[in-house]
C-alpha cells in the first residue's frame, strides 16, 4: 500500500490543501492526522480482507502455484478501482469532519443613540445612588435621635428607681432598729425574769442549807449530851478508872456555845471537831465471817466508767458500768461480774471554789439479777473523794455583769458632781446613795454565781464499798 502511486498522490494534495488552510490550532491538526491516519487503516483493512476472499491460495498443486507467481514480486496487491473508491470516500468523511466553521462576522460600532442613552442610564443610576444615600443618612440621624432620647429615658428612670431603692434601705434600716431595740427591751426583761427567778432560787437554797445547819447543830448537841451522859456514867461506876482531864475536855466540849472553851475562848474548826471527836472508847465485839467465800467486803473496790455525762447546775441521777470484776473476800469467786450497773445521785449547789462534784452510789445491779444496797461516796481513780471534770467558772458572767451594775451605780454619783443646783444635786445624791445600796447585793449575789462542773461519759469512777455485803449464789 505504501509503494500505490495514486494513494502518494492522493495524500500528498491532501496535505498541501491542509497546509493552505488556517489551522485553528494544535488540537485540530492533531485530531485530523488521527483520522487521516485511521481511514487509511480501515481502507487498507476492508481492501487486504476483500483480496484474500477472492484469492484464495491453492496449494494442493505444487506446479501450478509456482507459475502463476505474482509479477510484484509475491507482494499482494489491493484491487485498483474499489479501493480506490474506499479511501475516497475515508478521506472525504475525514475533510468533512476538519472542514473549519465559518467564521463570526464582526460586532458593529454600537450607535450614538445607543451611548447617549446608556449616559442617561448612568446619570439615573448616579442620581438614584445619591438619594438612597441621603435617605440612609437621614434615617440613621434619626435612629441616633430616638437612641439619645430612649437613653435619657432609661437613666431618669433609673435615677428614680436608686432614689427608691435608697428610700427602701433607709426604711428598712429603721424598721431593724426598731425591732433591735425591742429585741433588746424583750431580753433585758427576760435576763430581769431569769434573775428574779434565780434569787427565788438561791433564797430557798439558802432555806434549805439553814435548815440542813439546823438540823446538824440539833444532832451535835443530841451527841453531846449522849456523850456527857456516858461520861458520867462511866465516872459513877466503880469499876472505872477515869481521868480528870478527860472529864474536864468532856464537860468543856458540851457547853453552852459550840466551839467555845470553858474560858471563854473560841476554837477553830479544826480544834472543835479534834474536840467533839475525843470522845469515850467505844469497845466492840469482833465477830467472824459466817460465809466469806460469799461476802463483798467492806473496802472492796468497784471500777466503773459513766454511761451518763453530769452537768451540776441541777442534781439528778446517774448511772455507770462496772468495768473489772470484783471478787469475793476469799479472792476466788467473782460476785460483781463485769457489765454490772451501778446506780447513784449527784448534787447541785457547787461553791464557788469548788473543783469536784459529791456523787453518792446506793445500788449495783448484776447481770444476774443481784441487787445490792450500799451508800459509798464516788470517787476518781486515786481514791479521792468526787469527781473532777470541766469547771466553768463563770467568769464573764460574775465580774462582767458586776462591772455592768456598778457604772450604773456610779451614773447618778457623776450627775450629782455635775449639777449646778445644789437641789439637783442632793437628789442626785440621795438617789445614788439608794442605788448603791441596792446595787451593791446584786453585786454580792453576781459575783457569788457558782460554777458548773461538766463530767463527760466514758469517764472512770471509783466506789469504795461501806458494807459487808453477803451475795447469795445462783
Amino acid at each position: 500500500m505504501a509503494d500505490d502511486p495514486d494513494l502518494k498522490k492522493r495524500l500528498d494534495t491532501f496535505r498541501a490543501s491542509r497546509r493552505t488552510k488556517s489551522r485553528p490550532g494544535f488540537g485540530i491538526t492533531a485530531l485530523a492526522l488521527a483520522l487521516g491516519f485511521g481511514g487509511a487503516g480501515v481502507a487498507y483493512f476492508f481492501a487486504t480482507d476483500q483480496r484474500m476472499e477472492t484469492d484464495q491460495l491453492q496449494t494442493s498443486d505444487v506446479a501450478p502455484f509456482q507459475n502463476d507467481r505474482l509479477r510484484t514480486g509475491g507482494r499482494l496487491e489491493f484491487p485498483t478501482e474499489e479501493a480506490n473508491e474506499r479511501v475516497d470516500d475515508a478521506l472525504i468523511a475525514v475533510e468533512e469532519a476538519l472542514e473549519a466553521p465559518s467564521p463570526i462576522a464582526p460586532i458593529a460600532d454600537p450607535s450614538e443613540d445607543i451611548l447617549a442613552e446608556l449616559e442617561e442610564l448612568r446619570a439615573a443610576v448616579a442620581a438614584a445612588q445619591a438619594d438612597r444615600n441621603a435617605m440612609i443618612q437621614s434615617t440613621v440621624t434619626e435612629l441616633r435621635d430616638a437612641f439619645a432620647d430612649q437613653t435619657e429615658i432609661l437613666e431618669a428612670a433609673v435615677a428614680d428607681r436608686d432614689e427608691k431603692l435608697d428610700a427602701l434601705e433607709r426604711e428598712t434600716e429603721a424598721r431593724l432598729a426598731s425591732l433591735q431595740n425591742l429585741l433588746d427591751a424583750e431580753r433585758a426583761q427576760r435576763e430581769a425574769v431569769e434573775a428574779e427567778r434565780a434569787d427565788e432560787a438561791r433564797i430557798r437554797d439558802q432555806q434549805r442549807l439553814d435548815s440542813l445547819r439546823q438540823q446538824e447543830q440539833q444532832q451535835h448537841r443530841l451527841t453531846e449530851q449522849q456523850a456527857e451522859d456516858l461520861l458520867v456514867a462511866q465516872i459513877r461506876s466503880p469499876s472505872v478508872v477515869y481521868s480528870t482531864a478527860a472529864a474536864t475536855g468532856a464537860s468543856g466540849a458540851s457547853g453552852p456555845e459550840k466551839g467555845a472553851a470553858r474560858d471563854g475562848t473560841s476554837l477553830t474548826e479544826n480544834e472543835a471537831y479534834l474536840r467533839n471527836a475525843a470522845r469515850p472508847l467505844e469497845i466492840e465485839e469482833a465477830t467472824r465471817m459466817d460465809r466469806p467465800d460469799q461476802t463483798l467486803a467492806q473496802g472492796s473496790v468497784v471500777q466503773a466508767a459513766l454511761q451518763t455525762a453530769i452537768n451540776s447546775d441541777l442534781p439528778g441521777n446517774v448511772v455507770a458500768v462496772v468495768a473489772e470484776p470484783v471478787y469475793a473476800f476469799t479472792g476466788d469467786i467473782v460476785l460483781i461480774p463485769k457489765g454490772s450497773r451501778l446506780f447513784g445521785q449527784y448534787r447541785s449547789g457547787i461553791e464557788v471554789d469548788q473543783k469536784r462534784i459529791l456523787i453518792l452510789w446506793t445500788r449495783i445491779l448484776t447481770p444476774d439479777g443481784v441487787s445490792m444496797q450500799l451508800a459509798s461516796v464516788g470517787a476518781d481513780q486515786l481514791g479521792r473523794s468526787g469527781m473532777t471534770g470541766l469547771v466553768d467558772t463563770k467568769f464573764d458572767e460574775r465580774f462582767g455583769g458586776a462591772a455592768l451594775i456598778s457604772i450604773i451605780g456610779a451614773g447618778p454619783a457623776i450627775a450629782a458632781n455635775s449639777a449646778e443646783d445644789d437641789v439637783t444635786r442632793d437628789v442626785l445624791e440621795e438617789v445614788g446613795s439608794d442605788l448603791e445600796n441596792a446595787t451593791d447585793s446584786v453585786i454580792s449575789d453576781q459575783v457569788s454565781i457558782s460554777p458548773t462542773i461538766y463530767v463527760d461519759q466514758g469517764a472512770m469512777v471509783t466506789v469504795i464499798v461501806d458494807r459487808d455485803i453477803i451475795v447469795p449464789r445462783q
